[in-house]
């Protein structure tokens, strides 16, 4: 599992990756989550897809800080870019 930088230049974050790919991460990431919360609620999980589950947890954490950080920092950018 790849960490992010939690320093953005532009749309870019410093690994190289989009917000829009950041986006597509996170997005894909929660949808495991929830097919793994309902797979918990009417079967159970083994104690590896609780581990997994935890861990992918994790992860969206630190994609929807990366992502955050990444928009507020473009959102700084185009309003100094505006107002020159």
């Amino acid at each position: 599992m790849r960490l992010l930088s939690r320093f953005v230049t532009g749309w870019t974050i410093m690994d190289g990756r989009s917000i829009e790919e950041i986006r597509d991460e996170l997005e894909r990431m929660m949808r495991e989550q929830i097919a793994s919360l309902k797979a918990e609620t009417f079967g159970g999980l083994t104690d590896e897809e609780l581990r997994e589950q935890q861990e992918r947890l994790k992860r969206i954490r630190e994609l929807s800080a990366d992502y955050l950080a990444a928009v507020k920092r473009n959102r700084s950018t185009d309003r100094r870019r505006d107002s020159a």
